[in-house]
């Protein structure tokens, strides 16, 4: 009777275990995806303020050249801000998914252990096909886990996380993946700094390789 109870407590606990490590996995990775939404929405917001700013006082040399110091200098500290939310998504989805991995290999074992145990103690094939077909049932958790959690991260962890930063110098930059043309088409559609001082303000935020 103890023996069965070790059997069935053991597969169930790592059930659990798998479960509860998959969830704050995802869990955490949901909170991380939502703080860096947030930061996102507070620096445009911020720099559409400077934005204003520097066309209110563009006629005022040194004002001027302060704020797009301002602006260079706010755009090196969302940057460490967004890359530190990344680094450590990235950082959470490895190791839930080496915990996934450690409990799926320990599961593997405590499974041959109950076939070898079925097969040479007991003898019977029908108890252990009935032993096959449970343990079977218990990885259905296992594959669901794996593919939650490549579905949530996939997108974001393609090219180790420089995905999500790409996505954001696309954002402020998109002049990097266009022609002369289509930037000074999109400066016209959006009415952004003109003149000397966007040039300096450019010039100042463009990420380095």
């Amino acid at each position: 009777m103890w023996l069965d109870i070790l059997n069935e407590g053991t597969t169930l606990f790592l059930l659990i275990a798998l479960g509860l490590v998959l969830y704050r996995g995802l869990n955490k990775n949901q909170t991380l995806l939502a703080e860096r939404e947030d930061l996102l929405k507070r620096y445009l917001l911020f720099r559409g303020d400077k934005q204003v700013r520097l066309k209110i006082h563009g006629e005022d040399e040194k004002t001027y050249l302060d704020l797009l110091k301002n602006l260079s200098n706010s755009w090196k500290n969302f940057k460490k801000a967004y890359d530190q939310c990344v680094d450590s998504f990235v950082q959470n989805t490895h190791r839930t998914k080496l915990t996934l991995q450690i409990i799926t290999l320990v599961l593997v074992l405590n499974s041959a252990r109950l076939f070898f145990q079925e097969y040479f103690f007991y003898g019977s094939k029908a108890h252990f096909f009935y032993t096959l077909i449970k343990e079977l049932t218990g990885y259905v958790l296992v594959v669901l886990g794996f593919s939650m959690l490549r579905t949530q991260t996939y997108r974001y962890l393609s090219l180790k996380g420089e995905a999500l930063k790409m996505d954001r110098d696309i954002l402020f930059y998109p002049d990097r993946l266009s022609d002369e043309g289509d930037r000074e088409g999109i400066y016209d559609e959006f009415d952004p700094l003109q003149g000397k001082g966007a040039a300096i303000e450019q010039e100042d935020q463009a990420p380095h390789p």
